[in-house]
């Protein structure tokens, strides 16, 4: 099963998000574990773009979920002027992409733990670490786009 939703910028929809994802029908047989780690991370990826998106843009945030060919994906689009942001956002990707999850979520807590700066900066270490998912990011100008992805084979 698929959906999707153009999302104007406010936090309320995340309950709209997170009960879709717990009685969507491709998702009702799968683990309680894996259900926890998909909404974390439709929350985590919703989260970011609501929170880095430019509220003056105009334009909403676009989330889709789909659940086919035995992998569970999200796309989530936002839109952002913000260049240190944008910069910021590769970096954590290409270090998740080639970097182990577990060891990048352990080390940012412990920066945290001495250089707290009042931003956890968590949500994409979440999603590599608990969720599982593979994260990768498509930047063209102001848009930008996280893509989430996992095998249903192991939930």
């Amino acid at each position: 099963m698929s959906f999707s939703l153009t999302i104007e910028p406010e936090w309320n929809v995340i309950k709209k998000i997170k009960e879709s994802l717990q009685t969507d029908p491709a998702l009702k047989g799968l683990s309680k574990d894996f259900l926890e780690q998909t909404t974390v991370t439709a929350i985590e990826l919703l989260e970011n773009a609501l929170k880095y998106t430019d509220s003056d843009s105009g334009r909403p945030v676009e989330f889709s979920f789909d659940s086919q060919a035995g992998y569970c994906a999200f796309r989530v689009k936002n839109y952002s002027k913000n260049a240190q942001n944008k910069d910021a956002l590769r970096s954590v990707i290409d270090r998740i992409r080639d970097g182990d999850p577990f060891e990048l979520y352990v080390a940012r807590l412990e920066q945290l733990k001495e250089d707290p700066d009042g931003h956890s900066r968590m949500g994409l270490y979440r999603i590599a670490y608990e969720g599982e998912y593979h994260l990768s990011a498509d930047i063209d100008g102001e848009s930008v786009t996280i893509l989430a992805r996992r095998p249903l084979e192991n939930a």
